[in-house]
């Protein structure tokens, strides 16, 4: 008998979500897997740190939805439990409109864009410009809001944004249930804890990958002072960190192009704990949302013995406030809280934050988002090369830029990998 002259059949570049479903789909079917990871830990940009009492926290994503069924289905395996985080009561606004609900406005505009809209080159601003021309009355409050809610929820600029990207987004993304609609008091990191623990043997942290060397029917992977031969390879990573993996030959141009659609954003995350969730008095509900500056916003993420808020900045501002001092970033999101619900807010117990920015691996933003017109890009990436299978939550056909759309963006790879090795 020949001796196996690979070390393992497929290499899988990140161990967030997407990287360590795949891995485990793989393992199942009896294929043989390394999962390689530059970070310390597995997760992404899910990730968790001890709060000031000594708790896990959830300083990357947090929330869930009915609607993300695999995460839930990934809760249940473990027994993680749901806190709800939708309260009845109001959102609060900052400046307070004179009248009208903006957010309502801006959220019915937004919802307009679909199936029409994915070959429409235009960018946030200009389309909104455009409403006016067409005859729709879109008031100045109603503006402000697409716009903070576009920086928030992209965490990039929507002077950058095309409708073609947030058409395609409402195209994947079922709306039926609340976006922040719960979480995990074990952390929502913990799942990726959980889904890497079958893997330990296959996983090696602190492992950035600098070269992928593509033959003709196998490839070399190498990492550190280690160079892997397998049969395929499953970039698990966002679209930017392709370029700096050191493919030979060199990604052919519509992949580099498709992948050069994208951008990682800014965000920036803070955990308010305070002796009481007085947020929540004279009918409020606890979310509070900012028409300017653009892309802040609060909401509810306490339990029954730690009140806390959690606050978002997003996008521009983001961007802004990293150029000042943690201190001065503190002072910031404290005032913001004060602002929007009252003077409590001015002594929290706690704060931590998280500053998700643009580096080589791909972290900033909760994923990375589209910046060019390029409508048919995600596919084209999810669609791969021979032997190269791209594997991330902005490739996904439900959820993507969410934890469910990498789970489903990994379960793709998986039995598209499976299906080319049956053939070999």
């Amino acid at each position: 008998m020949k001796p196996n002259p690979f070390d393992v059949d497929v290499v899988i570049v990140g161990a967030g979500f997407a990287g360590l479903t795949v891995a485990t789909a793989l393992r199942r079917e009896g294929v043989s897997v390394v999962v390689l990871e530059t970070r310390d830990r597995v997760g992404g940009k899910v990730e968790a740190q001890l709060d000031a009492r000594g708790r896990l926290v959830d300083t990357g994503a947090q929330f869930v939805n009915d609607e993300m069924t695999e995460v839930l289905a990934l809760a249940a395996q473990v027994g993680a439990k749901r806190v709800n985080a939708v309260h009845p009561g109001r959102a609060s606004t900052v400046p307070n409109p004179s009248e009208g609900d903006p957010w309502a406005e801006a959220e019915t505009l937004l919802a307009t864009l679909g199936a029409d809209h994915l070959d429409d080159e235009r960018t946030v601003t200009e389309w909104v410009a455009g409403l006016a021309v067409d005859g729709i009355h879109v008031s100045n409050a109603a503006r402000d809001a697409v716009r903070s809610a576009v920086n928030g929820g992209t965490c990039s600029d929507s002077n950058l944004i095309p409708i073609s990207y947030l058409a395609q987004l409402n195209e994947r993304t079922p709306s039926n249930a609340e976006e922040l609609q719960s979480w995990f008091p074990a952390t929502l990191h913990s799942l990726s804890d959980q889904l890497a623990a079958p893997l330990a043997d296959a996983l090696r942290l602190g492992c950035p990958v600098r070269a992928i060397h593509l033959h003709d029917s196998s490839v070399d992977v190498v990492a550190l002072d280690q160079v892997w031969h397998a049969r395929e390879v499953v970039v698990a990573a966002p679209p930017t960190t392709y370029a700096t993996l050191g493919f030979t030959p060199p990604l052919p141009d519509d992949i580099v192009d498709a992948a050069s659609a994208f951008a990682p954003g800014t965000v920036v995350k803070y955990l308010l704990r305070f002796e009481r969730a007085f947020w929540l008095d004279h009918g409020r509900n606890g979310i509070g949302q900012f028409l300017g500056p653009p892309g802040v916003y609060f909401a509810d993420a306490s339990l029954p013995d730690v009140a806390t808020l959690v606050g978002f900045v997003g996008g521009t501002t983001a961007v802004e406030w990293t150029r000042h001092s943690e201190e001065q970033r503190r002072e910031a999101i404290v005032h913001h809280a004060s602002v929007v619900f009252g003077e409590e807010a001015l002594q929290p117990l706690s704060v931590v934050e998280r500053v998700w920015a643009p580096d080589e691996w791909g972290g900033g933003g909760y994923s990375n988002v589209q910046v060019a017109h390029a409508p048919h890009a995600a596919d084209a990436l999810a669609f791969g090369l021979p032997l190269v299978t791209f594997a991330s939550t902005e490739l996904a056909t439900r959820f993507p830029g969410y934890v469910e759309g990498a789970i489903v963006a990994g379960h793709a790879a998986a039995a598209q990998v499976l299906l080319r090795l049956s053939h070999a």
